[in-house]
Formats: structure tokens, sequence, C-alpha cells
């Protein structure tokens, strides 16, 4: 493994969690840390656990890391959970890893659901993901993942990444990685490096995700917009009375401050979506990935999110823009038509007079 700066890590020493012996199977969730509070992550852990027939007797409350191994209905399981490590991922999420070396082949081909538990945390983001010690060739990868296949080379080519991943309409992805050529040994930080880098890059595709359905989830700019409309066609009535232009103006006035804070916020948030994809970007640079030949690319399947979120964001700008603008026309007709209102007035006195 080349020794760089890892951009997504704040550590030089305990950034990865993960196992590095070969072969190797695990299952990681992602629980994130807006819904779930600790006490309810480490709860839910320790009912996860019980249900799969682990002793979890190394849980702590106080601890942010821990790992160990637990004996459990398939075997030896080693256990890693985060609270808070020294990913920037761990901003966003906390982390449980189950882990399983001997026949971590058979096991992932049948891997099943959690349990389900009435207690159980819905987890954000979970994927298997096996690190096999001898290559494999397109047809084993199709047996292993259901679905269309995406990969890359990792590392010059010293690796083959397979996946199955489609997080825009599921959030559960499946992961081989193998060896290009057959060998007795492996570097073991590179193991574990792929498999940190993995669990970050999903995380921070989650993240957009979770941005993603919040903005879509959100109708006030949509709100806002045919409120505008509202007051335009109101306006436009031929008789309103002198308490209604005061109401007009006032609703408009509010308007446009609702149209500059949705556009501070939505500022913000485009911050946050770039930030991720800058995340995404540096952690790529690291595994030194390639185009694995006969499969799509695997990276910008996994970045769709940040593409759908940037779209939307943009369709969400241009809506409050428009909303903005008929707003700064419709002060321009309040403004003109109660002057002619005067106007009429003042001709009626006049003539009266």
């Amino acid at each position: 493994m080349k020794r760089s700066l890892l951009l997504h890590a704040l550590s030089v020493n305990d950034r990865m969690l993960e196992p590095n012996d070969l072969p190797l199977h695990g299952r990681v969730w992602a629980y994130a840390k807006e819904e779930v509070g600790h006490e309810a992550f480490v709860g839910h852990c320790l009912t996860l656990l019980s249900l799969l027939g682990m002793q979890a007797s190394d849980i702590s409350w106080q601890k942010d890391i821990m790992a160990f191994d637990a004996e459990g209905e398939g075997g030896t399981y080693t256990v890693v959970i985060s609270l808070a490590d020294d990913s920037l991922a761990s901003q966003h999420y906390y982390f449980l890893g189950l882990w399983k070396t001997q026949g971590a082949e058979s096991s992932f081909r049948s891997s099943e659901p959690l349990p389900t538990d009435a207690d159980l945390l819905r987890a954000d983001l979970q994927f298997d993901v096996l690190f096999a010690n001898a290559p494999f060739q397109i047809a084993e990868y199709s047996r292993m993942l259901d679905g269309e296949l995406f990969g890359e080379y990792l590392y010059d080519g010293n690796y083959s990444l397979v996946s199955n991943a489609n997080l825009v309409s599921n959030d559960y992805a499946r992961f081989v990685i193998a060896p290009k050529n057959a060998a007795s040994a492996f570097p073991r930080a590179e193991v574990r490096h792929v498999l940190y880098s993995l669990r970050n890059l999903m995380a921070l595709t989650a993240a957009a995700i979770r941005i993603h359905k919040r903005v879509w989830a959100s109708d006030d700019e949509i709100t806002l917009y045919r409120n505008v409309m509202a007051l335009m066609r109101k306006s436009r009535l031929r008789d309103i009375k002198a308490g209604e232009w005061d109401e007009l103006v006032r609703d408009n006035g509010s308007a446009l401050l609702q149209a500059a804070e949705f556009e501070a916020l939505q500022a913000k948030v485009h911050a946050q979506v770039e930030g991720l994809q800058a995340l995404f970007d540096s952690i790529l640079s690291e595994l030194h990935s390639t185009r694995l030949t006969g499969m799509a690319p695997l990276w910008s399947r996994l970045q769709l999110p940040f593409e759908h979120t940037a779209a939307l964001l943009h369709d969400r700008k241009a809506m409050l823009r428009r909303s903005e603008k008929q707003a700064e026309l419709l002060l321009q007709v309040l403004h003109s038509r109660m002057l002619a209102g005067q106007q009429r007035m003042l001709s009626t006195l006049l003539d009266k007079n």
C-alpha cells in the first residue's frame, strides 16, 4: 500500500476498525446520528446481538469504539461498534459491523436479513462485503450477486471490486473484493484500507440520499410560489378595499423575506452536498482505482445520489427565483395601482370642490 495522506481520516494510527484476515465476510450497518441517540444505538446493538445468539458483555456505554469476538450460531464473529471514530463519515453515522473469517464465502452466499424485532432500529444503510483470498471469474460474481454488476480495479489493478449496488432505489448493497491474481500473501494494510474506504464511501453516499429525501419531502418552495401567484391574482381584481391594499403589501413583503431565507438555507445544503462529494473524491484518489473491463463503472453508480441531489436543489433554486421575481413585480404593480388610486381620489375631491 502506498503511504499517502488519508484526507478522509483525522488520525494516522487508529483510523481503521475493519479486520484484515482473509477470506473475510462482513455486514455493516449505519445509523444516522440526527435520528438516533447514543443510548438508543447502544441498546440496539445489545438487542441485535442477543437475537443473533451472541453475548455482548464487552459493550460499554462509555466507550466510543468497541471491537471483540463473540460466539454466534454461525461460529465466531468479530463485532465492531463505532459511536465516534476517526473517519469523517462518523460525523453522520454510528456503525455496527459483524465480521467472519471461517467459511466466509459460504456465509456470504447465504446471508439473511436482520431478525425482525420491535426494539430494533432501522438502519439508514447496510451492506455485505466478501473479501476473498483468490480471484473469481465473471460467472462466479454473477452467482454471488443478483442484478446488474458494476466493478472497478483497486490499487492499480491488484484487486477487483464488484457490486450490485443500486442505492437510488435500495439502501442495501453487496460487494465482492478479490485479488486479480492468485497469491499466498496480501498486504494487510491494503485489506483494511479498502474495507475502511468502502464503509466511508457508502456512508457519504447515504448522507447524500438523506439530504435528497429531506429536500424532496419539503414543500416550502412550492408553497411560497403558490402564495405569490395567489397574491398576484388578487392584485388584478378591479375593486380592492383600502384595508386589502395594506394586507397585500404585507403579504408580499413576507414572501420576499421567506424567499431570501429559503435561498440562504438552500445555499447551506448545497455546500453540504459539495463537501460530501469532495470527501468521496478524495477517498477514490487513495484507492488508485481504474476501470474494470467488461462491467459498468461502480463509482459513477455510487455518485448518482450526489448528482440527483444537486439537480433537485437546482430545480428548487429556480422555483425560488421565480417566486422572488414575481413578488418583486407584484410590488411594482401594487405601488402603481396605489398611486393610481390616490390620483383618482384627488381628482374626485377636486371635482367636488
